[in-house]
């Protein structure tokens, strides 16, 4: 039997393919993230993790902003939290929210919201990282 894993994504080095609006709701899908495999008794693993979708509740919409390809760096501000890089896969935070994504072709972006979900899609997969 396979020891249980928790996935820790990063918000630099991923790459973003979609971005839809849901009414108020903003999914930004991402074709990869960074991420860190953590299993109990084993060491670390860096990879990418495929399928992950950020569900950001009652966004403020933003408008002629294009964050579709590579992340440069992020962080996630959190109501009286300090910022955080790395983010739990899945997970959510039910209190206001920045969410401060920098593209590797233009400025920083600032998404504000109400709630945060992360989450992985069906078929979402966890890739070693073979790079030396």
């Amino acid at each position: 039997m396979e020891p249980q894993a928790v996935l820790e994504m990063e918000f630099a080095d991923s790459e973003i393919s979609q971005i839809q609006w849901h009414g108020d709701d903003l999914h930004v899908v991402f074709s990869a993230v960074s991420a860190t495999r953590h299993a109990l008794g084993e060491a670390p693993v860096s990879g990418f993790l495929q399928g992950v979708v950020l569900v950001l509740q009652r966004c403020v919409p933003v408008h002629g902003v294009d964050l579709l390809g590579r992340i440069r760096s992020g962080s996630l501000r959190v109501q009286g939290q300090p910022p955080q890089i790395r983010i739990f896969v899945p997970s959510r935070w039910d209190l206001p929210l920045d969410l401060e994504l920098e593209p590797a072709q233009s400025s920083i972006v600032l998404l504000q919201a109400q709630a945060l979900e992360c989450r992985l899609q069906a078929g979402g997969v966890f890739r070693e990282s073979l790079f030396c």
